[in-house]
């Protein structure tokens, strides 16, 4: 009794009532002998959660959600064991590559329909709905689920095995700002200790810039997906929201829509749980929470005043601009990180976080790395000293022939270089099905397609699903939708024929209230990115994630023995040969192949011969380079 959710008599005669039935359902010997364990209440600590009932059934995995009541009843129970045992599949290591089968139980006098076992997707069946007295009956189906070879967990192990989840960004966003910690990232495994090693040393570096007035610049690196805009929710949120060191600390963001999806996120749940007005708490969060432009436009203004933010994160600072585009965009022939250097050497003491990522830049005018040693080095020439922090070799990208540590060499450039291990980090945090994605991915654009597949063939699961309809797509997606998990559709900006197919364009970057939309209104609403309606493009998505993508193949990406990048100029398509233009396009696919966190299909076309610009012959030939590349056709596909 001491296990129960709450020490009321009402629940604890349900719960009487509840073992009652499933002693009756499961001491017979021919049920008992079959079953290796049985959990009541267990809990999933780290999302303040507990699961009824989990039986084991050597390798098979059997969670129950007991509901008594009728109608909303069982469908509450539904939703709630179809998340519980997704969240086990993904995130509780003995659960690792076992079947699971969830099970919406009623109470001990209500009798549901049952239905037919019927075969996991992605090692989760569908949900069964049974009275708890049936449960002898899910125990014998659960044993065609058993695979030769394949050994389960002892009671003990299940009950003591790590359970890591993996917040989404929006989730990470809301967590860090409701409860003041994005606790979920605080995982035991090898890339939540890595996060977390992150997140003290940048707060002691923190700590250290304000008590010794310093200015200091931190470059935090790691794979699109590592956990860096992670990092930085947690450092400008978690210790209450916008302010680190008792100083304003902002989290700035060139990504107007993921600024926007992540603002109104946190603006709609804070008015949800304490009833505040949201216009009373959007300047707190929209203070929190910036765009760069934004941010500059404020700031950066010739002998302008101090910014009130002592402590700021620049996410995404690989796509830094260059002074061509700040004068078109500012007025001052200057580069972004010259900018950010100038503006935040007028306070007395700042820390500016850089999250760099790989492979993300998208825009004319992004070059990058190379800028932020440029404006260090001027910086110093005008007598800034600036103390930088980053694992070894963190501004080389772009720049072979001088990294930061070349600089503690020249006393000239005033500029002092801390290497910190902590501050790489390495895994995926976002696809967590699969820690090679990173490596596959950057396999298949860089046109290796013979290591691609040994990437793939070495991984648990496929690194992406292929099909060559969009009804398959969608189905292959809509059979994924389970315990709140988020599908969505995406396409290149420049995959302009795809209409043709029957694929709307995406909302531009611009129109931010659709993309919110997209991403957090709920799957009833039409505007839902799980209707599977309008796709959104690498502008639209980049810096956010959902858990499984449809990522829509156009002709401006196609395969001649490499890579060929292609730009629509009606009513033919015409070949990129700008070198930074054509690898702007691969990035556009980097971005929109890295978004999935559970798993991803590619929906390739098959083309019309009546039309030139969809090319069987060349959608056929990208789809032989990605089948090369290890991605594994769908059976259905037809």
């Amino acid at each position: 009794m001491e296990n129960f959710r709450v020490n009321e008599p009402q629940q604890l005669a349900s719960w009487r009532e509840t073992v009652a039935s499933l002693q009756l359902a499961l001491s017979p010997p021919e049920v008992s002998s079959k079953l290796t364990g049985m959990l009541l209440e267990f809990s999933l600590l780290r999302l303040s959660r507990r699961i009824d009932v989990i039986l084991l059934r050597g390798d098979v995995v059997v969670v129950v959600e007991v509901k008594g009541g009728e109608g909303t009843g069982i469908s509450s129970a539904l939703a709630q064991v179809e998340d519980y045992a997704l969240c086990l599949r993904d995130f509780h290591e003995p659960c690792r590559g076992l079947s699971i089968v969830p099970v919406a139980g009623g109470g001990p006098d209500q009798p549901l329909r049952r239905r037919e076992l019927a075969d996991p997707i992605d090692d989760v069946t569908p949900t069964l709905t049974v009275a708890l007295s049936q449960l002898d009956w899910v125990v014998h189906l659960a044993g065609r689920l058993s695979r030769p070879g394949r050994v389960g967990p002892t009671l003990d192990e299940f009950d003591r095995g790590a359970y890591n989840p993996t917040p989404t960004i929006v989730e990470a966003a809301r967590d860090a700002y409701s409860r003041h910690g994005v606790e979920p990232i605080r995982r035991s495994d090898a890339s939540g200790l890595a996060l977390e090693a992150a997140s003290q040393r940048l707060a002691a570096i923190v700590e250290r810039a304000r008590s010794t007035r310093t200015h200091r610049i931190c470059f935090i690196t790691g794979t699109p997906g590592a956990g860096k805009t992670l990092l930085g929710l947690d450092l400008v949120l978690a210790r209450g929201a916008g302010t680190v060191a008792g100083v304003p600390a902002a989290l700035l963001s060139g990504n107007r829509p993921l600024v926007k999806v992540l603002q109104q996120a946190l603006i709609d749940d804070e008015a949800k749980r304490t009833g505040v007005p949201k216009r009373e708490i959007g300047p707190k969060v929209e203070g929190a929470l910036q765009t760069l432009l934004g941010y500059l436009k404020t700031h950066a203004v010739e002998g302008g005043s101090p910014p009130p933010e002592h402590v700021v994160v620049f996410d995404e600072a690989q796509r830094a601009w260059d002074a061509e585009t700040g004068l078109k965009l500012l007025g001052r022939k200057a580069s972004e990180p010259q900018l950010f250097l100038e503006t935040l050497g007028r306070l007395p003491w700042t820390c500016l976080v850089c999250l760099v990522g790989g492979g993300q830049e998208i825009n004319r005018g992004e070059l990058g790395l190379p800028l932020w040693v440029d404006a260090l080095i001027e910086a110093g020439s005008r007598g800034a000293a600036w103390e930088v922090h980053g694992a070894a070799g963190c501004l080389v990208a772009g720049r072979a022939e001088l990294g930061m540590e070349d600089l503690v060499d020249d006393p000239s450039a005033r500029v002092r270089f801390h290497e910190e291990p902590a501050l790489q980090l390495e895994g995926s945090m976002r696809a967590y099905r699969n820690a090679d994605q990173s490596a596959w991915l950057a396999a298949l654009l860089e046109g290796r397609l013979d290591e691609a597949a040994a990437i793939a063939a070495r991984s648990d699961v496929p690194p992406a699903h292929l099909c060559r309809e969009l009804r398959v797509a969608k189905s292959w997606l809509a059979e994924r939708h389970r315990g709140g998990r988020r599908l969505g559709l995406l396409a290149s900006s420049g995959a302009v024929r795809l209409r043709a197919e029957g694929l709307p364009p995406s909302p531009m970057s611009n129109q931010l209230g659709a993309i919110a939309h997209w991403f957090l209104k709920p799957s009833s609403d039409f505007r839902s990115s799980d209707a599977l309606e309008t796709p959104l493009s690498e502008y639209a998505v980049q810096g956010l994630e959902i858990d499984y993508a449809g990522v829509c193949w156009g002709g401006d990406l196609i395969w001649e023995n490499g890579w060929v990048a292609r730009k629509m100029r009606a009513p033919k398509w015409t070949t990129i040969r700008s070198q930074e233009a054509r690898q702007h396009r691969l990035n556009s696919y980097r971005v929109l192949l890295s978004r999935s966190r559970e798993g991803q299909i590619i929906y390739l076309p098959r083309g019309s011969t009546s039309d030139p610009t969809r090319s069987p012959q060349l959608f056929d030939a990208v789809a032989e380079a990605l089948l090369l590349a290890g991605c594994r056709p769908v059976p259905s596909d037809a």
